[in-house]
């Protein structure tokens, strides 16, 4: 197995949609040799039909975007541990997913976005100011001018009141659901830093999302300091 991903300055894996990739491998006793490329690397995995990360090959199937990685997975690996729980939690986790991007990710975009660019190796600086410019209307400084903490940990109330029932979004044991929304935080860890207030019940959870598999996403180099 190879697992191609977004690597930028100090080592630093920011993209949310590969930490999914990669917690949701580790839950199946996966570790896949991992690819590094930057934003200038598109070419490199082009075979893949497309120009973004994360993108698994895994024998001779090819396979790009996180929720299908996760979907691979589960339907090719049914002997290792369930990332969904059946049909009914995949389909659940599939709601899931879509509130973390429209939701969560949206709102963590306008404060991770500037820091993002400030670890992007500067012959790639160009790439990524005129695409989130395409995407925004706005400039890098004006992106770091609007980012909104408060709005960020608004968006998390669903998830407050989940974990204040159980230690994880998919109830006793951790599962794709709690990978999707830790996508989203390990995007913050690395680029940016703490965005939780201390006693925060998400905090708890995300402390023990980070001690999964051996601490593979605490051990990973971010902007902050354990």
């Amino acid at each position: 197995m190879q697992l191609y991903e977004l690597v930028l300055n100090h080592g630093r894996s920011v993209s949310p949609f590969v930490w999914r990739a990669k917690m949701a491998l580790a839950h199946k006793g996966f570790a896949p040799e991992t690819v590094a490329i930057g934003y200038g690397d598109k070419a490199t995995i082009a075979f893949s039909g497309q120009d973004r990360v994360p993108v698994l090959v895994d024998g001779g199937t090819v396979v790009s975007d996180s929720w299908r990685i996760a979907c691979h997975l589960e339907d090719l690996y049914p002997d290792r541990p369930s990332l969904f729980g059946g049909d009914g939690g995949r389909a659940l986790a599939r709601v899931f997913n879509h509130w973390c991007d429209s939701q969560f990710l949206s709102s963590l975009f306008m404060l991770c976005c500037a820091p993002t660019f400030d670890l992007t190796p500067e012959a790639d600086q160009p790439y990524y100011r005129e695409s989130r410019f395409q995407w925004t209307g706005m400039t890098i400084e004006q992106i770091r001018e609007k980012g909104n903490l408060k709005q960020v940990r608004a968006a998390l109330q669903p998830m407050r009141l989940a974990l204040a029932e159980q230690p994880f979004l998919a109830g006793a044991a951790p599962a794709y659901a709690d990978y999707c929304a830790f996508g989203g935080f390990m995007w913050a860890r690395i680029s940016t830093g703490p965005i939780l207030e201390e006693g925060d019940i998400v905090e708890g959870w995300r402390q023990r999302m980070l001690d999964l598999f051996d601490g593979l996403a605490r051990k990973a180099p971010s902007a902050e300091i354990d």
